[in-house]
């Protein structure tokens, strides 16, 4: 059956039929995408409401034979081409590398987060149960003579424990020439990491972006050490970004009181203002070593593509550094080419590179991970790229309609909101919810703290 959006007047389906080959029938309640209402520059013009019907003997004739003969070419397919027999291949020891110890983090001067999980089978999905054991963990931060300086604690967050995460509130004091170590009980099994130095970190130049022929943006850091001694960096970072629906409706149907209630500008009560978050999921990495001065020039970090939602109104990126010897350089740039360089045939092939954290109590078991010890550098930059965003079609004018309200529960739950109300005539102009309504653009109404502006 045709979608199509019902009109008050049906003339049409009458007209249709003098040309169809088919009967015609009206239609009941349905909805027609925005984007395919017919266009003449009136609110009120449509598509026909009306769709071919095949239940009469022509048409179900000939769809019955259409599907005799669909019958037919399937079972032809599967006589001359049977099943063939296939042996799973599964490498030699993925079988046996489930449930290995993962720690994850870098001990830092403040804002320590320390990460333990344990490998699943390429076939098995993460779970609760891959923690198992790891929400009872003690972990300390020690000095070379195993004295504790430091104490990670189990993350809440809107008091529910964090799975596997511990953190270190307050900062840590590093000696001079000091080495230290992150100490890990869990039950009955002990584990340690090799005692590292902590490593200076330059602060950031600068945070840049650049719009690319093709609209998109990139984001670039520039860095350098004067002492010229810090050749190894990791770079990781936090974005943020204010989503403004495309249209503001000063009215919004509310599906669970089943009411027409009015929407505020300068309260939270609206879904005009909205804003959404991410955080950096790859392994960036940079070095100096090859150059003549330890300098990092517009190094991109980030690449948003064009027309994405961070273009909406206003974008934010909090760019996070760490200095690192060479040693843990090298660790996190064979697991970045093992996660994704290994793309290919042609790829590089992966290699095995554990990292420096031991179990003293059974020296045989195998664990991945690498703490290195630094100091973080930050620094953030706010974009207005609302110029960047292209407007949505289906917003436009051409693609709304006077309704009334009593069709707008069936019209809420097909897509179909509210831009303009009339309480009197309890008429309405429909237009699509994803042009009023920001949280349908992935926003939400948690805006955070540090925004510069004052909307709601």
């Amino acid at each position: 059956m045709l979608d199509c959006l019902v009109s008050h007047n049906n003339e049409h389906c009458r007209e249709a039929s003098k040309t169809s080959p088919y009967p015609l029938q009206r239609g009941t309640m349905c909805t027609y995408p925005p984007s395919e209402w017919a266009g003449g520059g009136e609110r009120n013009t449509f598509k026909p409401d009306c769709f071919v019907t095949t239940n009469d003997g022509r048409t179900g004739e000939s769809q019955t034979r259409f599907q005799i003969l669909f019958g037919v070419v399937i079972l032809l397919v599967i006589m001359l081409f049977p099943p063939s027999c296939i042996t799973p291949f599964e490498p030699v020891g993925v079988r046996d590398s489930a449930g290995i110890l993962v720690v994850e983090g870098m001990i830092l001067e403040e804002g320590t987060t320390i990460k333990l999980s344990r490998t699943v089978k390429l076939d098995e999905k993460l779970s609760r149960a891959n923690f198992t054991g790891l929400d009872n963990a003690t972990i300390h931060v020690i000095d070379e003579s195993t004295n504790s300086v430091a104490v990670a604690e189990p993350q809440v967050m809107n008091e529910i424990t964090v799975p596997g995460t511990y953190v270190i509130n307050g900062k840590i004091s590093f000696t001079p020439g000091m080495k230290y170590a992150l100490d890990i009980k869990i039950g009955n099994k002990h584990y340690r990491s090799a005692f590292v130095s902590p490593v200076r970190t330059p602060e950031i130049d600068e945070v840049s972006w650049l719009i690319n022929d093709d609209k998109s943006m990139e984001i670039m850091v520039s860095t350098h050490d004067p002492a010229n001694e810090i050749k190894y960096y990791r770079w990781s970072f936090e974005e943020d970004w204010e989503i403004r629906a495309t249209l503001f409706a000063p009215y919004r149907y509310d599906p669970l009181l089943a009411t027409i209630i009015e929407q505020n500008l300068y309260t939270a009560n609206n879904r005009y203002y909205c804003w959404d978050s991410d955080v950096s999921k790859s392994i960036l990495l940079g070095a100096t070593e090859k150059l003549t001065e330890a300098v990092i020039k517009d190094k991109p970090i980030h690449r948003i593509p064009a027309n994405n939602s961070r273009f909406s109104y206003l974008y934010s990126i909090l760019v996070k550094q760490y200095g690192l010897d060479k040693e843990a350089y090298a660790y996190f740039e064979n697991v970045r080419k093992n996660v994704e360089d290994s793309g290919s045939i042609f790829s590089p092939q992966p290699t095995e590179k554990t990292g420096n954290i031991r179990c003293l109590s059974d020296p045989d078991e195998v664990v991945i991970g690498y703490i290195a010890i630094s100091k973080e550098t930050t620094s953030r930059i706010f974009v207005n790229v609302a110029y960047l965003m292209t407007t949505p079609y289906e917003c436009d004018e051409e693609n709304m309609a006077s309704l009334l309200v009593s069709e707008m529960p069936v019209l809420f739950n097909n897509g179909w909101g509210i831009y303009e109300f009339n309480y009197y005539s309890r008429e309405f102009l429909a237009v699509a919810r994803s042009c009023v309504d920001c949280t349908l653009r992935g926003g939400t109404k948690n805006k955070p703290d540090f925004w510069p502006n004052d909307h709601q």
